[in-house]
């Protein structure tokens, strides 16, 4: 099976060159595209000594979609500009996929810095309960399955999470219990408990139907 890789990346030229290298060292039939939704730092200068850079207009969902728009892989993967595959992420990944009855799923997520409550994180997205999972655990799906949900929803904010969701409505969900490895940037910039609730705060709104827009400018403002 081929796997096609999206990142989707905006100013991310000091992680951006790890996550490649992370991908470029998986064994097996893939291809990379990074789409740029408009970088003002070296991000895309170091992005194409490893691959192809679509340019996009900015907005995750929008990069992902366009990204994906190009693939020809079996299998769609998400990842992060500041996400590390793990070691054999692809291998298992395939086998996983031998299943035809899985419509996709996510990895398990560990971060770059070593805090007990951020581990405590990392242990509760072991288990595999949608409402935990989100994008930067590197979502995967097959080709035909993304086509048919029509792709990510073009919001601001939340579009992993309703993906995600309409996923589940496709076949097997599945958790592939290796971690990617995430960077722990926005919780030692802003405390990691402080941006838990804000990351929860931002769940129950979406939960409780506030409009997507109300919830991105709140995130925003609280970055």
């Amino acid at each position: 099976m081929k796997i096609s890789v999206v990142v989707p990346t905006l100013n991310e030229e000091f992680h951006i060159e790890k996550t490649l290298q992370s991908v470029t060292g998986q064994e097996g039939d893939c291809e990379l595209y990074v789409v740029d939704g408009g970088s003002t730092d070296n991000t895309v200068a170091i992005a194409k000594r490893y691959t192809t850079v679509i340019n996009s207009e900015r907005g995750r969902a929008i990069q992902m979609n366009a990204g994906a728009n190009v693939c020809k892989g079996d299998i769609l993967l998400f990842l992060h500009a500041d996400t590390l595959l793990p070691d054999n992420g692809f291998r298992e990944l395939r086998k996983r996929m031998r299943d035809e009855t899985v419509a996709g799923g996510s990895f398990y997520i560990a971060f770059d810095a070593d805090n007990f409550i951020l581990r405590g994180v990392s242990f509760i997205t072991r288990f595999n309960f949608r409402p935990f999972h989100f994008g930067d655990q590197g979502i995967f799906v097959r080709r035909n399955v993304f086509q048919k949900l029509r792709g990510y929803k073009e919001i601001p904010i939340m579009e992993d999470y309703d993906f995600y969701k309409r996923l589940g409505k496709q076949g097997k969900v599945i958790l592939i219990r290796m971690p990617v490895i995430s960077s722990a940037r926005r919780f030692i910039k802003k405390g990691v408990i402080r941006q838990l609730l804000i990351n929860k705060f931002v769940v129950l709104a979406y939960w409780a139907g506030v409009d997507v827009q109300t919830i991105k400018r709140f995130y925003d403002d609280m970055r």
